[in-house]
């Protein structure tokens, strides 16, 4: 009987520590995404929307719309063929995603369709919201897309990072830029 009294209190006790250990990994999981989401925020304060043209404030208001619910997602894991419906993008559903949710736009599924859906742009063209093509296979094809947030820089779900990032406009990613596309 006391080896069983024993046995019970260690079961206790280590069930105790377990559901303690449980639920400081879940503070710590929630308060690095409260941290992701807050350095979304100081990015998103930052931006600037406006360029050399001028922009109606109606436009100002859409690339807006683009950039915060793409910040929103900053920090979403990246999962390739992923639909954004577990919690995870891959970059062509990310994209996908933040049009439809900022401006009810529906673009295709696959970055290369994408990439088709508006206007071609040159670098100097492009806007906050506008979106990015890559060609990082090498296959004279488009392979990876992203949104432009101005500053020469643009947010993705990035393969390499596994998860949505901001990126430079710079080094690899200027080498495999293809074009930049303008939906609106």
């Amino acid at each position: 009987m006391k080896k069983i009294k024993i046995i019970f209190f260690v079961l206790l006790f280590s069930t105790s520590v377990f559901s303690k250990g449980e639920i400081s990994f879940r503070r710590q999981k929630e308060k690095i995404l409260q941290e992701q989401q807050e350095e979304a925020q100081k990015v998103s304060t930052t931006v600037k929307i406006s360029t050399r043209k001028t922009i109606s404030n109606k436009e100002k208001a859409m690339r807006r719309a683009i950039l915060d619910v793409a910040f929103s997602k900053l920090g979403t894991p990246y999962i390739y063929g992923a639909s954004g419906n577990n919690g995870a993008f891959d970059c062509s559903s990310y994209v996908q995603y933040v049009y439809k949710k900022s401006l009810n736009v529906d673009l295709p599924r696959v970055s290369y369709q994408q990439a088709q859906a508006g206007k071609k742009a040159t670098v100097r063209q492009l806007k906050a919201g506008d979106l990015i093509v890559f060609d990082t296979l090498g296959k004279n094809r488009i392979s990876h897309i992203g949104i432009y947030i101005g500053d020469n820089q643009f947010v993705h779900a990035s393969s390499g990072y596994k998860k949505v990032v901001i990126s430079e406009l710079s080094g690899y990613y200027a080498k495999k830029f293809e074009y930049g596309v303008k939906i609106l």
